[in-house]
Order: structure tokens, then sequence, then C-alpha cells
């Protein structure tokens, strides 16, 4: 039974090889570099655009502007606080999704704007409806956390630095105002019910009982038409970043090069490989 001897190959046996194959791997370095420029000119350049929403400003400090005697009949600061929580919640859970996306395409310009979003120039995409322009916000807006806060940064990517502004403001301004729409039917669903029962109760109780309900709901109205933010409050205004995010003329060019060298690599082996076999073979 014959010793088998396992060779241990070393660093000074790798760097024969590659100098050995310099040739493949130079032809691969030529031709990443050369497949790099030509996607580096055709691909549509991708800037970042970023926004901080947080939750709305909790309680009673939302009626600041209100008189101490009014205070009593609002709702309470925890029932308020859980209020704007769900609110909130909503307001993440909604962002992406078809309501918010049939209203963002019947605004000017903003369908031609999502449509420019391709991989290469002078392309377009075919997106129309809501629930196209859904899918894409699903996959292109992304909510992360901020540590240690209920903070989140939307981040989007867009070629056109101008157009994703606008497209991420009007995203979560469209966001926002639905919710409002709904809260204030709401409102005023119940302040046409209790000024009903005010109609109907001779009870004196029962009267200032829902006295104060109508004041307080009739300030929620009030809140609910002031032009600010309702579901969230905002941290940091949308913005974009100055320079392309993708691609990265100094990250995207190594990167490519690197891997058709090794590709060079690999199909000089393989060729290697491949001329043995068959010098095997034709001896046989």
């Amino acid at each position: 039974m014959s010793d088998q001897k396992v060779r241990l190959y070393t660093l000074s046996d790798l760097l024969l090889y590659l100098w050995e194959e310099r040739l493949s791997i130079a032809l691969g370095a030529a031709v990443g570099f050369c497949l790099a420029l030509v996607l580096f000119f055709t691909l549509k350049p991708q800037y970042e655009i970023w926004m901080i929403v947080t939750a709305p400003r909790e309680g009673v400090e939302r009626f600041d502007f209100l008189t101490d005697q009014a205070r009593p009949f609002l709702v309470s600061g925890s029932d308020q606080t859980a209020l704007t929580d769900r609110e909130y919640m909503r307001f993440q859970q909604s962002l992406r999704g078809p309501a918010v996306a049939s209203v963002l395409l019947r605004m000017d310009g903003m369908l031609g704007g999502l449509q420019q979003d391709t991989l290469f120039q002078g392309g377009a995409s075919d997106m129309s409806g809501a629930g196209d322009v859904a899918n894409y916000l699903e996959r292109h807006v992304r909510m992360d956390p901020v540590k240690n806060s209920e903070s989140l940064r939307l981040t989007y990517h867009h070629p056109d630095q101008d157009v994703g502004v606008k497209i991420l403001r009007n995203l979560v301004r469209i966001g926002d105002q639905l919710i409002r729409q709904d809260a204030r039917r709401d409102v005023d669903a119940r302040i046409e019910w209790v000024r009903r029962e005010l109609k109907m109760t001779l009870n004196p109780e029962h009267r200032q009982t829902l006295t104060r309900m109508l004041m307080g709901e009739e300030r929620r109205e009030m809140l609910l038409s002031i032009d600010t933010p309702y579901a969230l409050s905002i941290v940091e205004d949308a913005s974009a970043s100055p320079r392309p995010a993708f691609p990265k003329p100094m990250l995207f060019f190594p990167v490519l090069m690197l891997a058709c060298m090794v590709v060079g690599l690999v199909l000089s082996y393989l060729r290697v490989e491949l001329g043995k076999r068959r010098t095997s073979h034709d001896v046989r």
C-alpha cells in the first residue's frame, strides 16, 4: 500500500500561479473596466431621498391654545395619547397602500415622476394603476426606526432629486390627510348625534353631559381644521443627497473589475483542466 503525499500550497505558490495567469487577470480587469464604464453611463443615477417623522404631540399638548376651563370637556390625556398612537400606527401601515397611491396618481406630475424611475437611461416605467404604484412604493420606500425613539426614517431613491423630494413629501402628506378626513367624518357624526340627542333630552343632568360632549367634539373638530400634520410630526423634512447614492465610481469600478478578474481566472483554470482531460483521453 503506497503512501499518498498531500501537497500543501504556500503563498509563494499562489503568487506564482497568479503571475502565470497574469494575462487572464489583465484581460478580466480590462473587460470589467469596459463593462463598468458602459454600465456607469447607461444606468440612471439614483439619489437618496430621506425624511424623518415621529408620533404626533401627546395628550393635552395639542390643546395648549385652549383655555383651562375648556380642558375638562376634552378627552383625557391618556385616552388622547392612545388615540394619537393608533393614528401614527395607521399612518405607518397605510403609507404605501393603494388608497394613498390612488390619490398620489391624481396629483399633477406625480405619475410621470414615478415612471422616470427606471434602471437604464432613456427608459420609462409602464406603471399606471393604483395597484402598480402601491407595489412600487412597497418595494422602494423604506421605513427604518431611529434608535431609542418612536421616529421613523423614510428612505426613497429616485433619478431626479427634486422630483424624488416631491414624491416623498406628497406621499407623507396624503397619508396624513386621509387619516385626518376619516377622523373628521367620525367627529362630524358624533356632533350630529349629540345635537340630535340634545333636542330630544329634557333631563338637565343629561343635557349638561351632552353639552360637555358637544364642546369636546367641537374643539376636536377645530383641531382637525388646523393646517398642520395630524397623525404624525415631521422631525426633518424631505431632502436629497447632493451626489448619487448609486452607482458610486469608487466602489462600482473596483468591484466589477475584481469580479471579472476572478471570472478570468476560473475560465483559464477550466480551459487548462479541459485540455488535460482531452490529452489524457487521446493517450488512452
